[in-house]
């Protein structure tokens, strides 16, 4: 009696945890939603809804603004639980922005965000297909027009995985990007013991599609090329400051560039409190790397 009883017990046991680590695996995949609040035509821009396929055969939606004679797109990628409208960080505002300033602009939604297909978070897995395919289709609109990723949170680490796996651009804008999805998410999950972690990350992978090792970005910064604009807030309690400062860190690149907001709390939010000192910042980081005699070279 007592043995079974033990075992009945321990059979609980195992059941609970169980049920922790696909809980947590779940939490971990789980996107929410949100709609696509708003156009560019609320300011006034002329612009084409676009849809697109990714190496994987899934189709995202987005836009692409047109300013004639532009010298290079913008290609803006939002972070994780936002859309390419994402009215937290402004994101509309700042294409906006960057059109009127004579950059043509290219918004999308992640697999599983806004107007694009898919329904869980890869963790940045399959995600990466995404910016890939991005920078494709601006690459067949525009020609060899010059390419500017502009990065947030998520966005941003998928922009420097992207440029530094062989994705062509000429310069990156990374607004709060973390080190490695691994990390970011135990940061996350603080209280969630390693086992448990690990298991749920294992369950992640085998249920989810959902490599939590596949996105790191400090793995990648040594091979990357293209000159990376870092900005991050001192008090970010999203991503902590100092993904940043590792990522910059780990990279040889010479003309990297690293805006540390001091004295200021919030993630990707300093454009929406200060847009012109934030757009200033950006638009000479673009004139550093694509300066006006390459524009003029490639248009002629």
């Amino acid at each position: 009696m007592i043995f079974a009883v033990a075992g009945i017990a321990g059979l609980a046991v195992l059941a609970g945890y169980a049920f922790l680590v696909f809980y947590l695996a779940a939490s971990f995949t789980r996107t929410k939603r949100r709609r696509v609040v708003g156009t560019p035509a609320d300011a006034g821009l002329r612009y084409e809804e676009v849809q697109f396929l990714t190496i994987d055969r899934l189709t995202l939606r987005g836009w692409f603004l047109d300013s004639p004679g532009a010298r290079a797109t913008v290609i803006v990628v939002h972070d994780r639980g936002g859309t390419r409208a994402d009215v937290a960080h402004k994101l509309l505002e700042l294409e906006g922005d960057y059109v009127r300033r004579g950059y043509h602009v290219f918004a999308f939604d992640l697999r599983g965000r806004g107007e694009s297909a898919g329904r869980r978070d890869h963790l940045g897995d399959q995600e990466r297909f995404d910016v890939a395919a991005a920078v494709t289709f601006v690459r067949r609109r525009t020609g060899a027009l010059p390419i500017i990723l502009h990065g947030f949170g998520l966005g941003a680490s998928l922009a420097i995985s992207a440029a530094a796996n062989g994705v062509e651009v000429e310069g990156l804008i990374a607004d709060s990007p973390f080190s490695s999805m691994r990390e970011h998410l135990r940061e996350r999950h603080p209280r969630a013991t390693w086992p448990l972690f690990r298991s749920a990350c294992l369950l992640s992978r085998h249920l989810f599609s959902a490599d939590v090792d596949a996105l790191a970005p400090v793995r990648d910064m040594a091979a990357l090329e293209t000159p990376v604009m870092f900005i991050h807030a001192e008090y970010d309690d999203t991503v902590p400051v100092s993904h940043s400062l590792n990522l910059a860190a780990a990279s040889l690149h010479a003309d990297n560039e690293i805006w540390q907001i001091e004295n200021f709390a919030g993630h990707c939010t300093y454009y929406r409190e200060h847009p012109q000192e934030y757009l200033q910042r950006c638009l000479s980081f673009i004139d550093r790397v694509v300066p006006a005699r390459l524009f003029a070279v490639e248009a002629g």
